[in-house]
């Protein structure tokens, strides 16, 4: 057992929505062992990411800066270090693990490059595409499902003499649920027949519950789980291409919009923390993804660099004084416009502006599914269908002095000069 350094333990699932948990409300999900990790743990109620899509994203998890600052905002592939070749950020906490004594280990999709480049002393990853099944035969085909091989993968080095030698990182990155929405038969019943749709996305999710099921089991039964900080999280979420369908292809589906977008269901993520000691607490006050790699060196006793973005969360958890943010500050591209986004969320209202002028306000309490973007209301339409709305005018300033000051913060020049663009719009505010 390890007695004066923790392990941690990171299970990432890819293109989950935080309401696909039953610990997170949804009432048909079947998600048994999540839901009892859950119990174990702190939940998060408002965890987000940065940025919804796959490589800004898993850039930021691991240096702990918001893409603007790394740089890549894009998805990349075929390149052997994504890293080293093009982030402006070139170290990650792998590197400050490993030169701090920890083994380093990493299991699954990795979207960062195609190769390990020495960061990792156990490596079994891979970049992204390919599906979820090995030679792309499905389960009644006889086919292997990618992240059941990687899960045994990672157990087998939980049970291996490597993780009792010295304290561990590991990370098991799964591609479910993440299009196209399949998983092995036996997930499926659940969602057969009763009307659900997206059976297979959902499918997946019970699946990856069961999988991370057996490892939090294989801890516990190697006698690991007082000494090891476990992370349940995932990169961005899943719009079902439900939004903007004013920007679908004609006469084809733009799958790309099923994310890259800042609707709550894109950048909302489920994150369960197990930390010993706390147990059965959820959590209100909103994290993301790049306070994922300052927590990890907290745990790990390595100082913190200062350009990170993040905060850690063992300071917020052990210390209710620590200051720690009121809203969250999220980027986004809209792809095929290749629009810039910025979005601003607080517990009430999330206010999103767009470079190309279309901008959203949301009162997150009345309208939680964001069906009706009140951004530019009170106006004179035809129907006179907002006359009864009140004036946000006051709302949208406020939120937007908020959204500069996080990036200021940060130098995140897109959103300053989005600030600049709004408020020389006065006619958005014709009614102060």
């Amino acid at each position: 057992m390890m007695k004066d350094r923790q392990n941690i333990v990171i299970i990432i699932s890819d293109q989950q929505r935080w309401d696909s948990l039953g610990c997170n409300g949804n009432d048909f999900v079947k998600t048994p062992y999540l839901d009892e990790f859950s119990k174990e743990a702190l939940n998060f109620k408002n965890s987000f990411t940065p940025f919804p899509v796959c490589t800004p994203a898993r850039a930021t998890m691991w240096t702990g800066v918001y893409p603007h600052a790394h740089g890549l905002i894009h998805n990349r592939y075929g390149i052997d270090d994504v890293i080293n070749y093009e982030s402006k950020i070139p170290t990650t906490v792998f590197e400050m693990l490993q030169n701090a004594g920890y083994t380093t280990a990493y299991f699954g999709k990795w979207h960062l490059g195609e190769k390990n480049s020495g960061r990792f002393d156990i490596w079994e990853g891979f970049n992204s595409h390919g599906g979820h099944w090995i030679d792309g035969k499905q389960s009644f085909q006889g086919g292997k499902y990618k992240s059941y091989e990687y899960n045994d993968l990672f157990i087998k080095f939980i049970k291996s003499p490597q993780s009792k030698k010295k304290p561990f990182v590991g990370v098991i990155s799964y591609y479910p649920p993440h299009n196209p929405f399949t998983a092995p038969i036996e997930f499926y019943k659940p969602y057969r027949g009763k009307g659900i749709p997206f059976a297979g996305y959902y499918a997946a999710v019970s699946a990856i519950d069961y999988y991370a099921g057996n490892i939090i089991k294989a801890i516990k039964n190697e006698r690991l789980f007082d000494d090891t900080i476990i992370f349940y999280i995932s990169d961005h979420g899943e719009t079902f291409n439900y939004r903007d369908s004013n920007l679908l292809n004609k006469g084809s589906i733009d799958v790309s919009l099923h994310k890259w977008l800042c609707y709550e269901e894109s950048i909302r993520i489920p994150t369960i923390l197990y930390v010993p000691g706390q147990t059965g607490k959820k959590i209100l006050k909103p994290i993301g993804l790049q306070d994922l790699s300052p927590t990890i060196l907290d745990i790990a006793g390595i100082k913190i660099p200062d350009y990170m973005h993040g905060k850690s969360l063992l300071r917020f958890l052990s210390n209710q004084t620590f200051k720690w943010r009121d809203d969250y500050y999220i980027e986004s591209e809209r792809r095929k416009t290749r629009t810039f986004q910025r979005a601003i969320w607080t517990n009430k209202w999330k206010l999103i502006l767009g470079w190309d002028e279309n901008h959203y306000l949301f009162n997150l309490n009345t309208d939680p599914e964001e069906e009706l973007n009140i951004f530019n209301t009170p106006r004179k339409d035809k129907h006179n269908q907002f006359s009864h709305f009140q004036d946000y005018s006051n709302i949208i300033i406020n939120l937007t002095k908020r959204m500069k000051k996080n990036a200021v913060e940060i130098n995140d020049i897109i959103g300053l000069e989005l600030f600049d663009k709004i408020i020389r719009q006065k006619n958005y505010f014709n009614n102060k």
